[in-house]
């Protein structure tokens, strides 16, 4: 074993002095001390500002920031990822899907577990939405909902193709039990993004839903989802129009 790897005792002011004497390239090879060392403050007078002193703490204040950052850039690259691969998944879903019933077998039901959300909406405006029962159980739930015409505008803001709501008890959507059927009172925070099924000339949300709030933030990039509900739309355009349902709406 050497020198330097064999056990100590307690260690005193000394020995780590000879240390560092035998040793002067250490701080070279564990920066990371500088961020915990206190400097010594010299004594230069009354009235007299010690500059190496504050610019030393300056420096390790500077370093433990750009660590927090560091760190942060870290957990948001694999919050980044972590989306990325969700969203990849869901879109092999939902090419994979077969016809209408499949497909919203995936949306209303399949996104739930791969997005860790407790519910997934879908809402499409149509003029004959008073018509159509507002309750669904479990067992005939269909997957969409349907709601007036210009609800979408009224619930998003006009033009908007994606709103994220941190707290719904502060901030409740236009339509919001519309959206969420059965399920209002149990979503706290939730994402909105328009779809827009161009075949039929109407407009839509693919809703997710969580029951904690500041699950969504305003500030969270939204690419992924905005690019999922553009997928979304094309094959549910498709399907619509492949059972010929488009001409209920």
């Amino acid at each position: 074993m050497a020198e330097k790897d064999k056990p100590i005792g307690a260690l005193t002011e000394q020995m780590v002095l000879d240390y560092l004497q035998h040793n002067p390239q250490f701080l070279q090879r564990h920066p990371e001390l500088l961020e915990v060392l206190v400097p010594p403050e010299q004594q230069m007078g009354e009235n007299v500002l010690d500059f190496q002193h504050f610019a030393l703490g300056n420096l390790q204040d500077s370093v433990r920031s750009l660590k927090d950052k560091f760190n942060g850039l870290l957990v948001s690259a694999r919050d980044n990822m972590s989306v990325q691969s969700q969203v990849q998944q869901a879109i092999l879903q939902l090419l994979r899907a077969r016809d209408l019933e499949q497909l919203l077998e995936v949306l209303t039901i399949d996104y739930v577990r791969n997005f860790d959300v407790d519910a997934v909406r879908l809402v499409i405006e149509s003029d004959m939405a008073e018509l159509y029962e507002s309750y669904y159980s479990e067992e005939n739930y269909s997957g969409i909902s349907f709601v007036p015409l210009q609800m979408v505008d009224m619930a998003m803001g006009m033009g908007k193709v994606s709103l994220l709501i941190p707290d719904t008890n502060e901030v409740m959507p236009f339509g919001y039990d519309k959206i969420f059927v059965d399920c209002a009172a149990l979503i706290q925070s939730c994402a909105l993004l328009r779809i827009h099924l161009s075949k039929i000339g109407r407009d839509g949300i693919l809703a997710f839903g969580v029951r904690e709030i500041n699950r969504f933030q305003p500030h969270q990039g939204v690419e992924l989802l905005q690019f999922l509900a553009e997928v979304v739309e094309m094959r549910l355009d498709q399907c619509l129009s492949e059972h010929e349902i488009e001409r209920l709406l």
